[in-house]
């Protein structure tokens, strides 16, 4: 029983931390009128590339869990991260294409 309440009491706390890491940077700059052209620019662009490096990495995993791990279950976890990603995709461009 202890270990299940640690175990709760340390994803709500990363919970937390993810969270306020998010959200209080962007609220602090919000107030100081930081949000300009440049830095939505900037912002944008930083995603995009980001976003280009998960997907390889991603496929590098790929390839990686099935020609030299033999693991189908790795492989299957890895499709099902892939799958979350370009769903994440998906939802993010038809929110931005419904804002535009």
């Amino acid at each position: 029983m202890d270990n299940m309440l640690v175990a709760v009491l340390f994803w709500i706390g990363l919970a937390v931390v993810i969270v306020s890491a998010f959200y209080l940077p962007r609220r602090m700059m919000k107030k100081k009128k930081q949000y300009d052209e440049r830095f939505v620019m900037n912002d944008h662009l930083a995603r995009s590339y980001s976003w280009m490096g998960s997907l390889v990495i991603i496929f590098i995993v790929w390839f990686l869990s099935l020609v030299i791990f033999h693991s189908l279950i790795a492989f299957w976890l890895i499709t099902v991260i892939y799958v979350g990603h370009m769903l994440s995709y998906a939802i993010g461009t038809a929110i931005a294409n419904g804002k535009n």
